[in-house]
């Protein structure tokens, strides 16, 4: 019986990867960057400090010093820019606000600093989760399997009582070799399609 549902927040619940790349396209072309300057070093920002190993985009400029002539308050700009161009998935909103009058909701993101203030700030759907699991926390990322075990452990559920949605294979893989069901997120429609049908299953 399920008990539990976990999402992931980059995919199911927001949309972002569009924007992101239409800003740094925008500045690269401005500041006559290589195409992809921009992407490279600022996910690379992001990808590591999601379990915490820089505090700031400050931080790891001054512990990288990557090879690109903008100042650490110019890609802050920019950084800060392209989380601008996120924007929510009423729809999904919508349906957890259904499932969480019988299910416990979790979610379950490999974030950066600052996702609860995300949460409750920018997009005001704190009050949806029950658990709220963030990489940079805890120190662990997807697709570790103990940071499913801890998210498990948090909603007080085995793994065969929850559900996990996420938009990446290799999160989705992780999840089910510990027992969860599991799906990859392509769209809102197919989404809640699957989910429904676990649920009645």
């Amino acid at each position: 019986m399920i008990k539990a549902i976990i999402f992931d927040f980059g995919g199911p619940i927001v949309e972002w990867a569009s924007g992101m790349f239409e800003v740094y396209k925008k500045y690269e072309e401005s500041h006559k960057l290589e195409d992809g300057a921009l992407h490279d070093i600022l996910q690379k920002y992001v990808h590591e400090a999601m379990t915490g190993k820089y505090s700031s985009l400050t931080h790891f400029l001054e512990e990288v010093r990557p090879p690109i002539a903008l100042s650490v308050n110019e890609l802050n700009k920019i950084f800060d820019e392209s989380n601008e161009a996120i924007y929510i998935r009423p729809e999904m909103v919508e349906y957890i606000v259904e499932l969480k009058k019988t299910y416990k909701i979790a979610l379950l993101s490999n974030f950066t600093v600052g996702l609860q203030s995300f949460l409750q700030d920018v997009f005001r759907i704190y009050h949806l989760f029950d658990v709220i699991v963030s990489s940079y926390d805890v120190k662990m990322r997807k697709p570790d399997p103990e940071i499913y075990k801890y998210t498990l452990d948090q909603l007080g559920v085995k793994a065969e009582e929850a559900v996990f949605i996420d938009d990446l294979i290799e999160n989705v893989e992780a999840a089910e070799k510990l027992g969860i069901k599991s799906i990859i997120f392509k769209d809102s429609k197919q989404c809640m399609e699957e989910l429904d049908l676990i649920l009645k299953s």
